[in-house]
């Protein structure tokens, strides 16, 4: 007996789904835009950070939830690849990538493989149900598989993108949607400062308690500041911001982290402050005093504001509400033929790859889960 299966979104999750389904699954993908897995060519900056070996809870917003799937997910990934005969390779930093490391070739390799139907430039916005049967596009479907995609990174859509009549004729309820993985807006003016690049430590603060750190590049920009330790920074303030909107956010940049604060008081004595950065900054720097210079080189202190731009993101916070879903086979508790998965789940992680280690496990998940039951 053969099961007709509608996947609506032609991202990673759709295309994972439909390369393990098994032979008595006829598969048909409905993708509105004119290519699949076109936002899979745009990550890692083009080096596709598949997933991350260093897998925890702490890397994503809800960890409650992710406490059962982060100790399978990178075992569950490296059998997928294998499985799919693509080599992958793993950076200093436990970030996963394809040999290759371009995502269009990891891209086009997925592709090769993939037998399922694919209906390009089909906007999906109702689903209905008939005798039993999903309707989609005119066509009856035995399961119904939701793995739409975030507005993050692109123009012109809001922050829905566009998904939300379809998923009220499914009523399935959402969570609002805030952007992450992005540049951290600052109250205070640093135009002066746009394009200087540091290495330093960025800590947010709530209400005067540090709430996460990280060491790496940081770029003023000039509302802002950029880089990856702005990236992973910018979840961790927008998932507390949603949590408790009414907390105070602070952040501190310490400009040179190799060093305690009285080690860069006795290095201002015997150095020259113009030797340390970009002359842009030790003009900033010293504005603001020079009896201050050692506190302000180690505790740089400024405002953020919550900016909601999709266009400067990498990925969404928000989507269906988890207690809607059965958090074992990612299908819905009411109606088990109904599967949600990847970024239309209310899910995301920091910058690094956990991400699009989510949208694979969803559907590697949600694949077994039909399999074991439709095909023994």
């Amino acid at each position: 007996m053969t099961h007709k299966v509608a996947l609506i979104g032609g991202g990673v999750s759709s295309v994972t789904l439909a390369l393990l389904l098994k032979e008595n699954f006829s598969v048909t993908i409905f993708e509105r835009d004119d290519a699949l897995l076109k936002k899979l060519r745009r990550t890692g900056n083009g080096r596709a950070n598949i997933f991350n070996r260093n897998m925890d809870t702490y890397f994503y917003n809800d960890q409650a939830f992710m406490s059962e799937h982060t100790p399978r997910i990178v075992e569950s990934l490296d059998e997928f690849f294998a499985g799919q005969k693509i080599l992958t390779y793993t950076d200093d930093a436990f970030r996963v990538y394809p040999y290759s490391q371009s995502a269009r070739v990891l891209r086009e390799n997925l592709l090769s493989r993939l037998s399922a139907n694919v209906k390009l430039n089909t906007n999906i916005k109702e689903v209905t149900k008939e005798n039993d049967k999903f309707i989609v596009n005119g066509e009856a479907f035995d399961f119904l598989v939701v793995a739409t995609g975030s507005s993050a990174g692109l123009h012109g859509l809001p922050l829905d993108n566009g998904n939300n009549f379809l998923l009220e004729s499914l009523a399935l309820k959402q969570s609002k949607f805030v952007p992450v993985i992005k540049t951290l807006a600052l109250k205070e003016d640093v135009k002066a400062l746009q394009n200087i690049r540091v290495k330093a430590r960025l800590s947010l603060y709530q209400d005067e308690q540090l709430l996460h750190a990280e060491t790496g590049e940081l770029m003023f920009k000039k509302d802002g500041l950029s880089g990856i330790v702005s990236f992973i920074v910018s979840s961790y303030f927008e998932w507390a911001k949603k949590k408790a909107p009414k907390s105070a956010f602070k952040l501190k940049i310490n400009l040179m982290p190799e060093y305690t604060k009285s080690e860069v008081e006795d290095l201002l004595l015997t150095r020259n402050l113009k030797s340390f950065f970009d002359e842009r900054l030790v003009t900033y720097l010293l504005s603001k005093g020079e009896a201050n210079l050692a506190e302000n080189l180690t505790n740089l202190t400024y405002s953020l504001v919550s900016a909601n731009n999709p266009e400067n993101t990498q990925a969404m916070n928000g989507g269906v509400n988890l207690d809607l879903i059965k958090s074992t086979t990612f299908n819905l508790k009411k109606d088990p033929r109904v599967f949600v998965l990847g970024e239309a789940l209310n899910i995301d992680g920091i910058s690094g790859g956990y991400n699009l280690a989510f949208a694979f496990y969803t559907a590697i998940k949600a694949a077994k889960a039909l399999n074991d039951t439709f095909c023994q």
